[in-house]
């Protein structure tokens, strides 16, 4: 990968091309599953997250998404109305539960239409908004799946503001 006097990354064809080269030079376990699709393994706060990156070269689309593997079967209706509640809090993306599929995905999609280039600190960005969305709600997720499903209770049970300073 090169870089020209503004530190900007030279455009690629394909941005997977460059997300690969950037992650490359971490410590972070990947696989190029194929031309547009990458996947991360990455250390989050509570587990380790598989990231999905998947180029769109139609609609110039990056999706980006993780999931939450869920052990326990029977789980109530109420994880929409919970998923609901949390995707009103989220800055960027959004949650959703496959019953299928027993799992909780995050999606982030992201517009480069038009953009010739990607900088580090986007890339970075990219992953930093998956990732700490996942650190933030999987406590939510955990204690509604394995503690009680009602989802007031795992709302204030695991996102618990603090005031002042300790």
């Amino acid at each position: 990968m090169e870089f020209d006097s503004q530190k900007k990354i030279i455009k690629y064809n394909n941005p997977i091309d460059c997300i690969e080269d950037f992650v490359y030079k971490y410590d972070v376990d990947f696989l190029r599953d194929s031309p547009n699709d990458l996947t991360l393994n990455f250390k989050g706060l509570w587990k380790n997250y598989n990231i999905s990156i998947n180029w769109d070269e139609f609609n110039e689309i990056i999706n980006i998404s993780s999931y939450f593997e869920i052990k326990k079967k029977n789980i109530s209706n109420e994880i929409y109305s919970l998923i609901s509640i949390i995707n009103n809090k989220v800055n960027l993306g959004y949650f959703n539960y496959c019953t299928k599929l027993q799992t909780v995905f995050f999606n982030y999609k992201i517009s480069v239409k038009g953009i010739n280039f990607l900088t580090r600190e986007q890339v970075e960005s990219f992953i930093d908004v998956v990732a700490n969305e996942c650190d933030k709600y999987f406590p939510v997720f955990y204690v509604f799946i394995h503690k009680k499903q009602d989802s007031n209770f795992a709302l204030d049970a695991a996102l618990v503001d603090t005031y002042g300073e300790a």
